[in-house]
């Protein structure tokens, strides 16, 4: 018989399971092109009227899918209408919406550049047409950071001609800093923040098929570029928080391969690395580490993952993440705070509707659920959880919200008989006890109950892993 133990104090961190299926929460009639979520859990989403003197709309709904607003500028050319492209939101409840003044119907070009401010009841704080009425310039995407300052990404007419730019403001709309492209990146397809304080933009070629790619420091100095990059598909970037990135793009061959190439602070080529699967897209998480999403092949459909390490070896591959659905016409992928994968795209079994595929963690399928109707083209994640996609309609997907983990207690009595006891946590309906047989060893869940002990086999402490974590509907 073993003696028995003092107990044993173990602090442990949250790192969300895979509790259960997430279901829809609500699915309104709300069409757009971007999506975005303020502290409230408010969801802003914005879409345009593509006719003579059409608006940019902006559609506020609060946590519930409650309709609280629309808002727009009135634009009265009939000559022009305004092309909504994204939406940010800041921490005073603002919200950012940039487009551009588009000319003509039948046959529109781009007439200039829009970027506008609402505060949280709607109301325009201020509007920018830049840099003059009819240049040729456009925008593609908006990024807000943690001061409220709004980043523009777009095409602008500078000392090279019409080529990528991005454009710094405050948050009452005054111009900071511009950066122009003078490399030949190409033609502007995303922009991202990098956890070293920089802006990685993702560029591609407006004829052929070349990728390009640049790095700009916080105060939009040029800090790399890459040029030239043969791919068939387009590509894209992420950077870790020691200033490294890593690049993605296909072979230069049809239905080719994935290049995962991995650059150093000052843009030099540490190494790359062939995936035998259609990769477009990457973000790196929390650990630090490269995640690529696409698809099987670069010529076939299916949302496919892939996992790897800071050298480039795959960690883990799933190729088949959506089963039969084969989701097409990808449109982005995002990573939550535990690492979980979520990729945005268009389902066509039951005609063209929205569809939200996730890849758990460690590599294993989380779900996949599709929604009427149109494809989903854009994604983003509130404060619990919940993953808010825009395309055909607005729809908010709900998953169990993580809770720190409790103090958790070893009570070790006598004839080696053990339990788990941990303080309760507000707001839980239930709590779920996980094991691991060692540090970096998948969890298995134990059990689901409602009190705060749990009976354990008999081991000895450090011998294995045990954690709870708090779920709330």
């Amino acid at each position: 018989m073993r003696n028995p133990l003092p107990p044993v104090l173990i602090l442990l961190a949250c790192v969300a399971p895979l509790w259960a299926q997430a279901t829809i929460a609500w699915n309104e009639a709300t069409r757009g092109v971007a999506v975005a979520v303020d502290g409230q859990r408010s969801v802003f989403t914005v879409d345009y009227d593509y006719n003579p003197a059409g608006d940019i709309t902006l559609t506020k709904r609060d946590a519930a899918g409650a309709l609280q607003w629309t808002a727009s500028y009135d634009q009265t050319d009939n000559t022009k209408w305004e092309k909504a492209t994204w939406v940010a939101t800041d921490s005073q409840g603002r919200v950012a919406v940039c487009g551009t003044l588009m000319s003509g119907y039948s046959n529109p070009v781009n007439a200039a550049s829009l970027l506008m401010q609402f505060d949280g009841a709607g109301n325009l704080l201020w509007r920018h047409v830049y840099d003059s009425a009819f240049d040729g310039s456009s925008t593609r995407k908006c990024l807000v950071d943690a001061q409220d300052n709004i980043y523009v990404l777009g095409l602008g007419m500078g000392a090279a001609g019409l080529t990528t730019r991005v454009r710094k403001f405050a948050s009452d709309g005054s111009i900071v800093w511009t950066w122009q492209d003078l490399a030949g990146i190409g033609a502007p397809q995303n922009l991202k923040f990098t956890p070293d304080g920089g802006l990685l933009v993702v560029a591609r070629g407006t004829v052929g098929s070349v990728n390009g790619y640049a790095k700009l420091g916080g105060g939009g100095n040029l800090i790399w570029s890459l040029t030239g990059v043969n791919s068939v598909p387009m590509g894209d970037a992420a950077g870790d928080a020691t200033g490294n990135t890593y690049v993605i793009h296909g072979e230069f061959v049809f239905n080719g391969g994935t290049v995962l190439r991995k650059l150093d602070p000052t843009g030099s080529t540490l190494w790359s690395r062939v995936h035998a699967f259609g990769g477009t897209r990457v973000e790196v998480g929390g650990d630090d580490l490269p995640l690529l999403a696409g698809s099987p092949t670069q010529s076939g459909g299916g949302a496919a993952f892939m996992k790897c390490d800071a050298s480039g070896q795959a960690l883990w591959a799933n190729l088949n993440a959506d089963g039969p659905l084969l989701l097409l016409t990808q449109s982005m992928l995002l990573l939550d705070g535990e690492n979980n994968a979520y990729l945005t795209a268009a389902s066509f079994g039951a005609g063209m509707e929205m569809a939200l595929c996730r890849v758990n963690a460690d590599g294993s399928t989380g779900w996949t659920l599709t929604m009427p109707s149109g494809g989903a083209v854009a994604m983003a994640r509130d404060s619990h959880n919940a993953l808010l996609v825009v395309g055909g309609r607005t729809a908010k997907i709900q998953q169990p919200v993580p809770f720190a983990a409790p103090a958790l207690t070893y009570v070790w009595g006598p004839a080696c008989t053990s339990r788990l006891e941990w303080a309760v946590v507000p707001g839980a309906v239930d709590y779920r006890v996980w094991r691991s047989p060692a540090l970096g060893q998948p969890w298995a869940e134990l059990e689901v109950t409602t009190g705060t002990q749990f009976g354990l086999p008999c081991e000895v402490p450090g011998q294995a892993l045990y954690r709870v974590t708090a779920r709330s509907n």
